[in-house]
């Protein structure tokens, strides 16, 4: 079964906010008491005191992240201040990085200072257990104190909504796909708009953290789902998000209730996981907002360091469409798609024939940045060596089972890959072990189209790596073995790398192939060289950079090799010619890259497509 890791991005605990695109301001009936504005910063948080006249920030994802909901963040601050860092800037990046387009509200604040003065010596404190005696989920602590400020801020967030709806089309926001996200006095705010929303004002859905009502809750007939978010040691908080959970359900509504049980001070994206229940809320959250279909990426899903620098941002898909692969992918199948066409296939397997990607992410995912599916071989899971020498190594049928299983979703009109993958131009690759498995597959299946070998490479009749047997832990209903051990023709090597390659074998090559050796000190070194001399008939490029067998797969991108592999497949597989300059024009590559060196062979081979 397949172990899923508990990923939270690393945006998470960066100190870069999201800056807003675009700020407009948000229509009033009639204006409130008139107030100085200003910023007040404590510590590195930004606190915004004295609006009186609202408006809204437009955050929105990168064009190449799917963009279709859009939250409107309303923060907390006991409707005296507003806690715009936190609340704001932090958790439009948040959800930014997860495509979601985020719309921060500015509302006016009680700015009469007898609110300030009142409202603590009225306040009478509760536990969880008392949540009846909040009438009607109403918890605001001071009935008719700042009552003309509380219906301002749910006003500001009803013209909000409906002034997100007006240029729902040119920030590509779907109108039905527009909730709030309200925390504290936010999140009472988003409730007042809710129930009080008129046509047009209604939200797709609500998300409380912390915050019940501060007016009687009277569930619309329209009323959205609802997702409340509070820990049971919140005075007064808790028993009133209870009672608001109560009256949504006895208004026959969906609401989900998470009352966790520890945590101190609000909810913050920079808390450090682990420490209290509490810090699994925006897990929690994205569950349910991916459960209703207002969350763009499967939770499946998962990315790492930036997504890859090319044009689309990628993710590891671990969607159980593919249960013995690995798939890197934009994480906008739809916008690459629509720029590029179907994009190309890259099969890949693990340096020692491994089970796992794990180690390897930095530099598929970048292959699959600049518009590739990249299929790994096995699962993204990080084996202890004991739990890696129980499995064995994969085979070569689990390289050209993937083209199997890829052709088979590119035309079921059920999958999310449906239509959108160039089987015309597959390229197979692999580091190590895997890339002999790669060869293999290159030599078995007339579909791959070009080949990458990655530290690797055949001896002819000498086994270059010991052979070990396969274990027993085979992914369930994965591919039978058989094929592998029947591709070769003289040689023998199918179930496992080791194993020879000899020079007829090679000559049954059909497409051009790229070596890419880490140098004198790569334990593959004169395997690839005796490989470039013996292939005589396709084209063939051997390139060396001194860094050892390990290559440079774990740096930021996936390093140089990441980069010349990118280029080859943008070559081979796309027709880019531009990108053959570092293969074919030494001049470029001593100016841009001196400390490679490139051989080639059988270039008037090469077919232009």
């Amino acid at each position: 079964m397949r172990k899923f890791l508990t990923i939270i991005s690393a945006c998470i605990l960066l100190p870069t906010l999201s800056a807003a695109q675009q700020m407009l301001p948000v229509p009033v009936r009639k204006a409130s008491v008139a107030a100085e504005e200003k910023v007040i910063m404590r510590g590195d948080e930004k606190l915004i005191v004295g609006v009186s006249e609202p408006s809204i920030s437009v955050y929105l994802p990168e064009p190449s992240r799917n963009v279709s909901s859009a939250v409107i963040l309303c923060p907390g601050g006991g409707m005296r201040m507003l806690s715009w860092t936190n609340d704001v800037e932090k958790m439009a990046k948040f959800l930014n990085d997860r495509g979601i387009a985020a719309i921060g509200l500015k509302y006016r604040l009680n700015n009469d200072t007898s609110f300030a003065n009142a409202a603590p010596s009225s306040m009478e404190m509760v536990d969880v257990t008392g949540f009846q005696i909040f009438a009607k989920a109403n918890a605001n602590p001071s009935p008719g104190i700042g009552d003309e400020a509380n219906m301002n801020a749910i006003e500001d967030a009803r013209n909000a909504i409906k002034l997100v709806r007006q240029h729902a089309g040119e920030w590509n926001i779907d109108p039905n796909k527009i909730g709030y996200l309200g925390f504290s006095a936010g999140g009472c705010v988003a409730i007042g708009a809710t129930i009080t929303a008129e046509e047009g004002e209604m939200p797709s859905f609500l998300v409380t953290a912390y915050g019940p009502s501060m007016i009687d809750v009277e569930v619309p007939e329209n009323a959205p789902d609802l997702l409340i978010m509070t820990r049971a040691d919140h005075p007064n908080v808790a028993a009133g998000c209870l009672g608001l959970f109560l009256e949504w359900k006895k208004a026959g509504k969906n609401a989900e209730l998470h009352m966790y049980g520890d945590g101190k001070g609000p909810y913050s994206l920079n808390t450090r996981r682990g420490r209290n229940t509490t810090d699994s809320w925006p897990d929690d959250m994205m569950t349910w907002l991916e459960a209703r279909g207002f969350a763009p990426q499967s939770s499946n899903c998962i990315a790492v360091e930036d997504g890859g620098s090319g044009p689309y941002k990628a993710v590891i898909d671990l969607s159980d469409e593919t249960p013995d692969y690995t798939v890197y992918r934009p994480a906008n199948l739809e916008y690459a798609v629509e720029q590029e066409g179907p994009l190309p296939l890259v099969i890949f397997s693990n340096g020692g024939c491994a089970f796992s990607s794990k180690g390897f992410e930095n530099y598929l995912t970048e292959l699959a940045s600049y518009g590739y599916f990249v299929v790994a071989v096995g699962f993204y899971n990080e084996f202890s060596q004991s739990e890696i020498s129980a499995m064995g190594m994969t085979d070569t049928e689990y390289l050209v089972h993937a083209i199997d299983v890829m052709e088979a979703l590119n035309s079921n009109p059920g999958s999310a890959y449906y239509g959108k993958i160039d089987l015309s131009n597959i390229a197979a690759a692999g580091q190590s072990c895997g890339g002999g498995q790669a060869l293999t597959a290159s030599i078995a299946d007339p579909r791959v189209t070009s080949t990458i070998v990655l530290n690797s490479g055949f001896v002819d009749a000498k086994p270059p790596f010991p052979i070990i047997e396969p274990g027993s832990m085979r992914p369930a209903e994965g591919p039978k073995d058989g094929f592998a051990r029947s591709v070769g023709e003289g040689g023998v090597y199918g179930k496992e790398f080791g194993g020879t390659m000899r020079r007829a074998d090679l000559a049954r090559l059909h497409n051009p192939v790229l070596y890419l050796i880490g140098g004198p000190d790569d334990v593959a070194y004169p395997n690839a060289n005796v490989n470039f001399e013996m292939i005589d008939h396709v084209p063939v490029f051997l390139c060396n950079l001194p860094v050892g067998h390990g290559g440079t797969y774990q740096q930021t991108h996936g390093g140089s090799f990441a980069d010349i592999s990118v280029k080859w497949i943008d070559w081979q597989l796309k027709g880019r010619d531009e990108q053959s300059a570092f293969f074919m024009d030494e001049t470029f590559k001593a100016e841009k890259y001196p400390d490679w060196t490139v051989q080639r062979k059988n270039t008037d081979k090469l077919i232009t497509k």
